[in-house]
């Protein structure tokens, strides 16, 4: 039910909300930043998304049942 709550207010943002491959965010392109440490280990820290596609149908498909 929530969802159905938000997606008005999706609408509403649209120049501020964008669609990307993994989900819904406030940046057109996320902002990583990547690295490697002293131990040559690779890191990526990344902004989270508002919400996911996988967290969003999760959520879709437990409200059917």
């Amino acid at each position: 039910m929530k969802y159905f709550l938000i997606l008005p207010i999706l609408l509403l943002l649209q120049g501020c909300v964008y669609f990307n491959e993994e989900g819904i965010s406030t940046k057109r392109y996320k902002d990583c930043i990547e690295y490697y440490d002293a131990q040559g280990r690779y890191h990526c820290e990344c902004d989270e998304n508002l919400i996911d596609y996988d967290q969003m149908t999760d959520k879709l498909l437990k409200g059917n049942e």
